[in-house]
């Protein structure tokens, strides 16, 4: 260890004796580097960025139950009279063992609605109180729909964000009456759309609905206690799987075992994502690797020429050294040391640059209504420096070997 400390020593010195050159060999190894600090930084940032967006939707964890209403294949008395969901599937499914949450839904129409400022159609959607919470659609003004609303199926509305200025104008619309075909509600809250960071998905229509309790439309636009879906979320200690097979199975049992309803599994469409943004971002990481290590690559030849120059420039010192009790293997470890030192070195100038460029990702982002936090990647800073090493020992090997072959009594005649 003494050795080696005396040899990078040595190797200090000579690249201080020599700045320019020495900071033009580094150039490549610090551009390698620096590529690898960011893009590995910046790769792992969006995946955390695509998973937490998917995972925003609040369904990884969830599939739906929809009503798909009697077959038109169904045969005989026991499938002609299930037809589709109810609210008491609804409540089944909540005894299940491993359900955190259900909530119904019922789609709604087109309705005229009377407001304030305008008179216009929109969409109704009937929901359960905290569905917009469970898919993070933020309530912006007032208050989500509550268990009690729902218990008594309260003419209670929800509006969307985008339709706040159309309905009312300058009037805050939390406390304000509206009418929708005919029936008046009170106004309770303002909703708008999840926001994502990364991924392209577009929740604008949120913003352009009414929502109201789900029960109301059962008693009123449906009838016979129907519902059309029910989203069941399993708690995240439960096997999602299980929870699934339990679901259909209890709903086909219920059903006298019809299939009058069909099964979206949400949690598998989020997995699915998940699993294409990993091969989308995989595959960037593969092109990101392969450009930083042809520019370390390229360092490493100029670190190469470099090192020749030294042993040329110090072959009367090699003689020296050799004549004085210096094995071969005591030069070679000489220039080695000069060239790992160089190599690390240029490691580490780049991982600060590379540092830097992810704070300037990161200013640029914001610049753009981006606002996200990039952390340097530790297996990037690894990666850079063990990559930088290796580039180090195998172009300073053949160097070090040459300076090690010379004659000493040549080598003191600086021939």
């Amino acid at each position: 260890m003494r050795e080696w400390l005396e040899l990078i020593g040595d190797a200090l010195r000579e690249i201080r004796g020599h700045k320019l050159r020495s900071v033009l060999t580094l150039s490549g190894i610090v551009f390698g580097a620096a590529s690898v600090v960011s893009m590995t930084s910046l790769a792992a940032a969006m995946k955390t960025l695509v998973y937490d967006d998917l995972i925003s939707m609040g369904q990884a964890r969830s599939f739906i139950a929809a009503d798909r209403g009697p077959r038109s294949d169904a045969r005989g008395a026991t499938a002609l009279r299930h037809k589709g969901m109810r609210i008491n599937d609804l409540e089944a499914l909540r005894a299940l063992p491993g359900v955190v949450s259900v909530h119904g839904r019922n789609y709604g129409d087109e309705y005229v609605v009377n407001a304030p400022a305008d008179r216009r159609h929109v969409r109704i959607d009937g929901v359960d109180a905290g569905y917009l919470e469970l898919r993070n659609y933020r309530i912006v003004a007032g208050r989500s729909l509550r268990p009690l609303d729902l218990e008594n199926r309260a003419r209670v509305a929800v509006v969307g964000s985008e339709l706040v200025h159309d309905l009312f104008g300058s009037t805050p619309p939390v406390g304000q009456r509206i009418t929708v075909d005919g029936v008046r509600f009170l106004v309770i809250g303002v909703v708008a759309p999840i926001e994502f960071d990364i991924i392209p998905a577009d929740f604008s229509f949120v913003a352009r609905r009414i929502y109201i309790p789900y029960t109301y439309l059962t008693r009123y636009t449906q009838g016979e206690s129907r519902i059309n879906e029910v989203l069941v979320t399993a708690a995240a200690s439960a096997d999602f799987g299980d929870v699934l097979r339990r679901g259909v199975t209890l709903l086909r049992q219920r059903h006298g075992g019809t299939q009058d309803f069909e099964i979206d599994n949400r949690a598998a469409n989020v997995l699915s994502d998940l699993a294409m943004a990993d091969n989308i971002l995989g595959g960037w990481n593969g092109v990101m690797f392969t450009i930083a290590g042809v520019t370390l690559v390229v360092g490493g030849i100029g670190l190469f020429s470099v090192l020749l120059i030294s042993v040329r420039e110090r072959v009367r010192e090699i003689g020296i050294r050799k004549a004085l009790g210096a094995d071969d293997a005591a030069i070679a470890r000489l220039f080695l040391a000069e060239s790992l030192t160089l190599a690390f070195l240029g490691a580490i100038t780049g991982i600060g640059g590379g540092a830097g460029l992810t704070v300037v990702t990161e200013i640029i982002g914001r610049q753009f209504g981006k606002p996200f936090v990039i952390p340097v990647s530790i297996p990037g800073v690894l990666l850079a420096v063990i990559f930088a090493l290796i580039v180090g020992f195998l172009f300073g090997l053949y160097p070090a070997r040459r300076a090690a072959k010379l004659d000493p009594i040549e080598a003191i005649g600086g021939v």
